[in-house]
């Protein structure tokens, strides 16, 4: 058997950084898509910063059995990636739980019947911080769960990653496998946009650098180094010390103020554009109703998010980078592509 690794949803932002990461060092990249029409942009992407000699794509539904359990066989270990997040807020919480949560089984069931060696799942600290009556500042780590019931604060997103990761547990569990599974669990993820066809963290700094927002609201989040997240996947691969963990990327909570205050040193022909001051918590409720995706910041208004990640790094044999570098070549590669 070769390291061949099946990674979904390769189109996504994430995934491509992680396929450039596996392929420069050497593993055989099986990538799903949804549509075989993102082949050709993907592979092009891909093909700037690794060699493609071993990268082949196959066709998938993570809504359908379909062609799953065939695409595991011959494959060494699982990335499973694909995971719907869209930048709009659903009012229907339920809305992204069908691809999220029922791909997840289907993924982890053809890497099971294929005896792949290892699964590895993006999941996310969403699904781990949100709850109600949380102290301020809060702490928050590997045995957090965000509270599925909370319906005012946990949105469609929070609860599809939620879902999703608790339900990847229990089958894995079920089949005495939970050393097989490792989850990565990022923050606000940050870094090279590579190509037009960026990620959500791609779009709040594209809006941001439009000049959309004149004040930003008062929240914070742990910054995810993008190349941390894709080398983080890549540095769980035969490493014993990972079964059964949920890793959190990241090195630093950063404000979405001091997010412009780096942008603006970054680009400062856009500093003018970026906002300067706070804006108050009822203007972002406001907003919220004209602009879905103010929504997924109102539980975490004014509160402090702490988490220590030190723990991931010493499993991992990784430095996390601080949130200055990412935020800086997002900005960066966000006007190097035109999309401002």
């Amino acid at each position: 058997m070769t390291n061949k690794v099946l990674l979904t949803g390769i189109s996504g932002w994430i995934a491509k950084h992680t396929a450039i990461e596996l392929l420069n060092s050497g593993y055989e990249v099986l990538g799903t898509v949804r549509n075989d029409s993102l082949i050709e942009q993907t592979k092009e992407t891909i093909s700037k910063h690794a060699p493609i000699d071993n990268l082949s794509f196959v066709e998938l539904d993570l809504l359908k059995d379909d062609g799953w359990n065939e695409a595991a066989q011959g494959c060494k270990y699982v990335m499973h990636i694909a995971s719907p997040f869209p930048y709009k807020v659903s009012n229907n919480r339920d809305s992204l739980l069908a691809p999220a949560v029922d791909g997840t089984l289907r993924v982890l069931n053809a890497g099971i019947n294929a005896n792949v060696e290892q699964i590895i799942k993006t999941s996310s600290i969403v699904a781990m911080f949100r709850k109600p009556n949380r102290s301020n500042p809060y702490t928050f780590g590997e045995n957090d769960w965000t509270d599925e019931n909370w319906t005012k604060g946990v949105t469609d997103y929070f609860l599809s990653k939620t879902k999703a990761e608790r339900l990847a547990w229990e089958l894995m569990e079920s089949k005495g496998l939970k050393n097989k599974l490792t989850t990565i669990c990022p923050g606000g993820v940050f870094g090279d946009a590579l190509d037009k066809k960026g990620g959500t963290s791609i779009e709040y700094v594209r809006q941001f650098l439009k000049g959309k927002f004149p004040a930003a609201p008062k929240w914070g989040v742990l910054i995810s180094d993008v190349k941390d997240v894709a080398k983080a996947h890549v540095a769980c691969i035969g490493n014993n010390n990972v079964g059964g963990r949920r890793l959190i990327v990241g090195k630093e909570v950063k404000t979405l103020i001091e997010l412009s205050q780096i942008m603006a040193e970054a680009m400062p022909e856009y500093a003018k554009k970026l906002p300067k001051k706070h804006l108050p918590n009822f203007m972002v409720k406001l907003f919220s109703y004209l602009d879905s995706s103010a929504k997924t910041m109102i539980p975490d208004l004014e509160i402090t998010m702490q988490t220590d990640t030190s723990y991931a790094e010493e499993l991992l044999g990784l430095k996390f980078n601080p949130a200055k570098g990412c935020i800086s070549e997002t900005a960066k590669s966000v006007v190097r592509l035109g999309l401002v």
